[in-house]
């Protein structure tokens, strides 16, 4: 709503939700259902249960168990949330202890020289890369705000729990990297595609290194519980305007869910999770996803302007050097995707351009029915 009281569009609007419906809503999930696929395979074949394993497979089967399970019910996927919630915090604070207790952690290694690379687009490209993931990492942060209408309070519950959701994060990302970098050469880091497993490994041995990917998977199959909970909301209330197919904005009258809903994100993160590859996937949506936050943050400015005398139970802290300090770091991150990723972020984009066909459509749908009524 904000986005369009501040453009004066439902482009605009349309724009971020399609984005969300079919880019980033199911490319985020499938990403996390990949990253839980490559933990649980190690575990199942050491195990015996498989001799070998696929992961876009895996990860499909995944998605395909907690979209039923959201869809029969927000109590179960509610309880299920909470649980997974509790052992994987548990576990992801062990992983952080352990090696410092047990390892004799080499703290000289923080101060070991950065290494050489090939030249400055080398340099570009590596923190590109290295702020896509961060970016990932954080940026469930804001999606509380879906459901601000049903909070108590909110001018005061939305930020508190979006300033101490990052800074949970944050120590837990800084802490566990400390731990990386202490307990292994830098190479074993740059090179590793389950650092974690590997850092236990070499602080217990192969049971840890099967521990911690257990760990790794119940933290995956959380966050991937939550998207499944959380995204929907999007497609349910864009086919509830009339932008989107009507049999989408139905709730079960079993289960007092949007199940259309949920089932055609779980869908469209199959479809997604085919790659295989995670990295390749936030190639896509990293551009698009972070391109309409920016137009969320000027948002803030925009309003300001248009309609300053609007009350405001809360004021951006830092305004307005927050919000531009924010646009122009945001601005250098977009242009080195461009940069850096022609071909993902031009995937990424006419992923969103296709929504605009579909628009117009709607549109004239929704006109049509009004004139009717």
């Amino acid at each position: 709503m904000f986005l369009k009281r501040a453009y004066g569009s439902d482009l605009v609007c349309f724009g971020f939700a399609w984005m969300m419906c079919f880019t980033y809503g199911p490319g985020a999930t499938a990403v996390v259902a990949i990253m839980a696929a490559t933990f649980l395979l190690p575990v199942l074949q050491a195990l015996g249960l498989v001799e070998a394993g696929n992961v876009a497979v895996t990860a499909i089967l995944i998605i395909a168990f907690l979209t039923a399970l959201n869809a029969s019910g927000v109590r179960r996927g509610g309880l299920a949330q909470n649980v997974i919630t509790f052992v994987k915090v548990s576990l992801i604070l062990a992983v952080i202890v352990m090696p410092f207790v047990f390892a004799g952690p080499q703290f000289e290694r923080l101060m070991s020289p950065a290494p050489q690379t090939v030249g400055p687009l080398a340099d570009l490209q590596n923190v590109g890369t290295a702020m896509i993931l961060c970016l990932f990492s954080f940026s469930g942060a804001y999606f509380v705000t879906h459901v601000a209408e049903e909070v108590r309070e909110p001018e005061r519950s939305i930020p508190k729990a979006i300033v101490s959701g990052f800074l949970i994060v944050l120590a837990l990302y800084l802490s566990i990297n400390v731990a990386y970098l202490v307990t292994l050469p830098f190479d074993e880091v740059v090179h590793s595609e389950r650092i974690a497993a590997d850092m236990m490994g070499k602080v217990l041995g192969e049971r840890g290194a099967l521990l911690t990917a257990f760990a790794i998977f119940c933290s995956a199959v959380g966050a991937l519980n939550t998207q499944l909970l959380s995204y929907p909301r999007i497609p349910f209330a864009l086919a509830r305007d009339g932008f989107l197919f009507r049999r989408i904005a139905e709730v079960s009258r079993h289960s007092r869910v949007p199940a259309n809903a949920i089932i055609l994100l779980g869908g469209l993160a199959s479809l997604f999770a085919l790659t295989g590859s995670y990295s390749e996937i936030l190639s896509f949506v990293a551009f698009v996803s972070h391109f309409f936050i920016c137009l969320a943050v000027l948002a803030v400015v925009m309003l300001r302007v248009k309609e300053p005398d609007l009350p405001r139970p809360y004021r951006v802290w830092g305004y307005p050097l927050t919000p531009i300090a924010f646009l122009l770091v945001s601005a250098i991150y977009l242009v080195n995707l461009l940069v850096t990723r022609p071909l993902g972020v031009s995937v990424g984009i006419v992923m969103v351009l296709a929504g605009l066909p579909f628009y117009f459509y709607w549109q004239r749908m929704t006109a049509a029915r009004e004139q009717v009524l």
